[in-house]
C-alpha cells in the first residue's frame, strides 16, 4: 500500500515541500508501445487510489506506453492534465544511459521544474526507477512491479526522501 510521507509543516501549518511520484509504466501491449487493456485499467485503478492529490506537473518518458500510464492515471485520480513534458532521461536517453547518478541528477532537474511546492508525476520504466532511487538515497530497492514506483519529497532546506509506492499483491484467484 502506499505510504505518504510526513510534511515538514512551515509556521502556521502549510506544508514546506516538493514532491514527485517516480513511477513505472502500467503493463504494457506485447505486441507494441502501448499499455494493454490489462494496463490500462491497472493505470486507472491507481489513479483512483491517488483520488484528491493535484498533481501540478506531469513527466513522461518518450514511451508512448508512459504518456499512455499518466494519461488512463490522471483519469482514474479525476484530475486534468496539468502542466507537462516528455523528458528524454526518464527513458534513460541522457548522457549517462540512466546510471544512478544521471537519474538521480534527472529528478533533481525535475523539481526545478515545478512551482515550490506541490506534487508531480512522472512516469520512467523498470531499472530506471530503482536507479534513481539508488542514485538519490545509496539504497537498493526491490525492482518495481508496473505502476510501482517512489515517492520523492524535496524539503524547504533541500533535504530528499524517498518512500516506496508499492501496490497490494495481486490476488492469486
Amino acid at each position: 500500500m502506499i505510504r505518504e510521507p510526513t510534511p515538514t509543516r512551515r509556521a502556521g501549518g502549510a506544508t514546506a515541500m516538493q514532491q514527485i511520484e517516480l513511477r513505472r509504466h502500467a503493463p504494457r501491449d506485447p505486441a507494441a508501445d502501448r499499455l494493454s487493456a490489462a494496463g490500462r485499467s491497472v493505470a486507472e485503478d491507481v489513479g483512483r487510489a491517488q483520488s484528491g492529490v493535484d498533481y501540478v506537473a506531469v513527466f513522461v518518458s518518450p514511451a508512448a506506453r508512459a504518456a499512455e500510464t499518466a494519461a488512463w492515471f490522471l483519469r482514474g485520480a479525476g484530475v486534468q492534465l496539468p502542466d507537462h513534458a516528455v523528458v528524454p532521461g526518464l527513458g534513460g536517453r541522457d548522457a549517462t544511459g540512466g546510471s544512478p547518478e544521471g537519474m538521480a541528477a534527472g529528478v533533481r532537474t525535475l523539481f526545478e521544474q515545478m512551482p515550490e511546492e506541490g506534487r508531480a508525476l512522472a512516469i520512467s520504466h523498470t531499472p530506471l526507477v530503482e536507479r534513481a532511487a539508488f542514485g538519490l538515497t545509496g539504497r537498493e530497492v526491490e525492482p518495481m512491479r508496473e505502476c510501482e514506483g517512489i515517492l520523492v519529497s524535496r524539503h524547504e532546506d533541500g533535504r530528499i526522501q524517498v518512500e516506496e509506492l508499492r501496490l497490494a499483491p495481486p490476488d492469486p484467484a
